[in-house]
């Protein structure tokens, strides 16, 4: 019994070695990852409603109900999403001023970059629904 006790704790300690060694790797060899010891870049989530008031292929302006205004930066990882579908990289030709939109993004060293710019209607859950793609 007590061999059968002591393969199952070396079995369980060289589980526990491998799931932290492989942990480890992915950790240091993740592309984008800072250098060890470097202070992480700021990033603040960050969501606006509202109609735009200026569109750009590399920019939007959002314009909230209350008056507040902010410019995001689009890139070709942003992803525009309508009611005929989503496309990624094309925030800045999809849409126009004047269309009312739901902005999700974040705060990175003070500049807005937008994640996904989505029609409004589309964003309220008033899509085309799933089974029909």
């Amino acid at each position: 019994m007590a061999r059968v006790h002591s393969l199952l704790a070396a079995a369980c300690f060289a589980m526990a070695f491998a799931a932290l060694t492989a942990a480890l790797a992915v950790h240091l060899v993740t592309p984008g990852r800072e250098a060890p010891g470097a202070a992480p870049a700021a990033q603040q989530p960050v969501s606006q409603e509202g109609r735009l008031v200026a569109v750009s292929p590399t920019s939007v302006t959002a314009q909230s109900v209350d008056g507040f205004a902010r410019t995001y930066l689009v890139t070709s990882e942003t992803n525009a999403i309508t009611a005929t579908g989503s496309k990624i990289g094309a925030a800045g030709t999809t849409f126009a001023v004047n269309d009312v939109v739901s902005i999700v993004g974040v705060v990175r060293d003070g500049t807005a970059v937008a994640t996904a710019v989505a029609e409004q209607q589309v964003s309220n859950l008033n899509g085309p629904p799933m089974d029909g793609v």
